[in-house]
């Protein structure tokens, strides 16, 4: 199954609400997108109003109250966000609670080339040599760890890999989610890992895994510290088992080649 990163949806709706209102041709990439949760209450924040404003000689938050009015006619796009102008020009993106649980349950069916699933832990599938202790950050190290930890854990104690061995996706999508803000942001930077690997230059900048598995570890570790999945209601524990299984995986994907944390497993 392949993932499509909801800012990849939300740069298209906006390039083309740009291209209908205002004649003016730009690709999705050139679209600035940004994860704005924990500074914003926003989920994502664009200012591509602003950086597009002197080309059209309109003001930056006419063009992005254009944008958002136009979006907002667009049924496929409301069922799966909200996009409000403000300030100078700013787009402020919300994702609603049932796309959300749409894009957990993707980001956890995704089939990520070089990597499956065994006993319940995602696992690289051509990597026999592990030099991890040498090679990485030892906070991500740590959070991937804790990550395997919590999982097994929960298989020992509940026999619960996944939501799905309790729920239909359908029943998981319907559910209000009411995610605490470490899980909203733990959710966001998988998801700005996820756009990651799925552009075209994934393989180009080792500094950018870096900083996106250190930025993921922390988030993780935030949300380790205040969300527990052990005497809390059966369907919380089962979400935030799932966010614990995609963060595994994702810190996995981002991490370099030769890495597969074995002795974690």
């Amino acid at each position: 199954m392949n993932f499509i990163s909801p800012s990849r949806i939300i740069q298209i709706a906006i390039a083309d609400a740009i291209n209908l209102v205002f004649g003016t041709l730009l690709t999705p990439k050139e679209i600035s997108l940004e994860v704005g949760y924990p500074k914003y209450e926003a989920h994502y924040t664009s200012s591509i109003a602003l950086a597009i404003a002197n080309r059209l000689n309109l003001s930056p938050l006419q063009i992005a109250e254009a944008i958002a009015l136009t979006c907002s006619q667009n049924p496929a796009i409301t069922s799966q966000c909200q996009i409000q102008a403000l300030g100078k020009g700013w787009l402020n993106i919300f994702l609603s609670e049932p796309y959300i649980a749409e894009i957990l349950l993707a980001l956890e069916q995704w089939q990520i080339e070089g990597i499956t699933n065994y006993e319940g832990f995602w696992q690289k599938s051509d990597i026999s040599i592990d030099f991890t202790n040498k090679l990485l950050d030892p906070i991500v190290q740590y959070a991937y760890a804790r990550c395997c930890a919590l999982i097994r854990l929960a298989k020992l104690f509940d026999g619960a890999a996944s939501p799905r061995h309790q729920k239909s996706g359908s029943d998981f999508i319907a559910q209000s989610l009411h995610l605490e803000p470490a899980e909203i942001g733990l959710l966001m930077q998988n998801l700005a890992i996820a756009a990651y690997l799925e552009s075209e230059n994934s393989a180009s900048s080792n500094k950018s895994r870096t900083k996106l598995s250190r930025s993921l570890a922390e988030s993780f570790l935030q949300f380790y510290d205040r969300c527990r999945i052990f005497g809390v209601n059966r369907e919380v524990a089962l979400r935030r088992l799932l966010i614990i299984r995609i963060t595994q995986k994702l810190l996995l994907a981002i991490a370099p080649p030769q890495i597969n944390y074995s002795m974690y497993l």
